[in-house]
């Protein structure tokens, strides 16, 4: 596979793939205007990398030769990628983007018979390639000043640009990951023209807060909503906890770093010491100044971790660590404290990320879906399409079990079309 420029042209856009680790330094997006999504900030793009597990590019659309936008491109080249976006691997994972134990019996036994059928590694499927950046987001910054049906243009010319750049990097699955609206639709059309499957991939938790502070928002509650706030944190302070909050570079610190280790162990998620502490290395480096951290402090002693990245007048969760004698803080501190310290530090909207939607939605988020498009260019593109039809059904149906139904993209209210053949591949 090559690593080197590529170019793309659809319509009247064009788009450039830049070296590893290059951003055009005068692109004016929306991230830099401070557009209040984390996910398209440059430093955020700086982060994204300094990854070991992908090759990172920058994707530069233009419009008749005028800037218009930027999308991270994420190459994995071979199987072991992070799993929300490493293509092959996450189509057909159970995972939280793919709950199969929601499908009927007849639905189940399709599901296991297909993933049988699929080498374990699916090593035929790479290199692969995405459009999605880290946080479950598909990263796109627009230019500053852009309409929302401009925006809409530059998201329906992605499908195809992004295929003819994977078809230049020799790549043989390609995806456009963890979009919402507005866009959606507009990038459904056109990805579909282009041969891929449309996917529901979850949705994103985001509470809005309108209260002006803490006591108007619980008396704001409903009562069944108040008695649980009420019970959560009487429980958290009655078991001696406090909330402690920390902002800028130094609140990664080795207490969090240690923390995050056990987390994950403790999970069975890849990662030991040595990769958090680059992860969090690379965080404080590119963005610091934007990281908040609550931690459930006991004795003096920091026992459980919420890591935030603040942009503007929005908190966005990037993960969280407890140690066991903090078991039953995390609804308190994760939730309740965070909203408490939010409202006191003029936080409007805090984006909690996908799954765990039972405890989001209870505790007043609403539900963003976010779609996932991929194509498939070996002997088992078919394979894959049907597993992420399952797939989807099984996100549509814990979402409807939530009370928070999704809307489907126009693709998946028709009668799926079969694989086609294009250049002798099926796509």
């Amino acid at each position: 596979m090559t690593t080197t420029a590529a170019t793309a042209h659809h319509g009247s856009f064009t788009a450039r793939l830049l070296p590893p680790g290059q951003h055009p330094a005068d692109h004016n997006t929306s991230g830099q205007a401070g557009s209040g999504l984390i996910w398209d900030d440059p430093r955020w793009l700086r982060f994204t990398a300094r990854t070991a597990l992908h090759h990172t590019h920058c994707l530069q659309v233009l419009e008749e030769d005028r800037p218009v936008a930027l999308a991270t491109l994420l190459v994995t080249p071979k199987p072991g990628g992070l799993l929300f976006y490493d293509a092959p691997r996450l189509a057909g994972t159970a995972s939280p983007m793919a709950e199969p134990d929601l499908l009927d019996e007849a639905e189940r036994a399709q599901w296991d018979r297909l993933t049988a059928s699929l080498t374990e590694d699916r090593a035929d499927h790479y290199p692969s390639l995405a459009l999605a950046t880290f946080g479950n987001h598909h990263g796109v910054a627009h230019t500053h000043g852009r309409t929302p049906e401009q925006r809409r243009s530059v998201m329906a010319a992605l499908p195809a640009l992004l295929q003819q750049i994977a078809d230049q990097l020799g790549c043989r699955s390609t995806a456009l990951l963890y979009v919402g609206e507005p866009g959606a639709e507009a990038v459904d059309a056109a990805a579909t023209r282009a041969g891929y499957r449309a996917t529901l991939l979850g949705a994103d938790a985001v509470h809005e807060l309108s209260a002006d502070d803490w006591e108007q928002y619980v008396a704001g509650l409903s009562s069944r909503r108040r008695r649980g706030l009420r019970k959560e944190v009487t429980a958290y302070e009655n078991s001696g906890f406090h909330t402690l909050a920390t902002t800028g570079p130094e609140a990664l610190d080795d207490t969090v770093t240690a923390l995050q280790v056990a987390h994950r162990a403790k999970y069975g998620l890849p990662g030991g010491h040595e990769r958090v502490r680059r992860d969090f290395d690379a965080l404080r480096e590119e963005i610091g100044e934007s990281c908040v951290v609550l931690g459930a402090v006991h004795e003096d002693r920091v026992l459980g971790f919420a890591l935030y990245l603040r942009a503007g007048d929005t908190l966005f969760l990037r993960t969280v660590g407890f140690a066991p004698e903090a078991s039953g803080c995390y609804l308190a501190l994760t939730y309740h404290e965070t909203t408490r310290w939010a409202l006191e530090n003029g936080i409007r909207r805090i984006h909690y990320g996908l799954a765990t939607y039972e405890a989001k939605f209870q505790r007043g988020c609403e539900l963003h879906p976010r779609w996932g498009w991929f194509a498939f260019h070996g002997p088992d593109a078919d394979t894959f399409h049907q597993l992420l039809d399952l797939q989807s059904r099984s996100i549509e149906r814990r979402l409807e079990h939530v009370g928070s139904p999704a809307t489907p993209v126009p693709s998946r209210t028709l009668p799926l079309p079969p694989s086609s053949t294009v250049n002798g591949a099926a796509r």
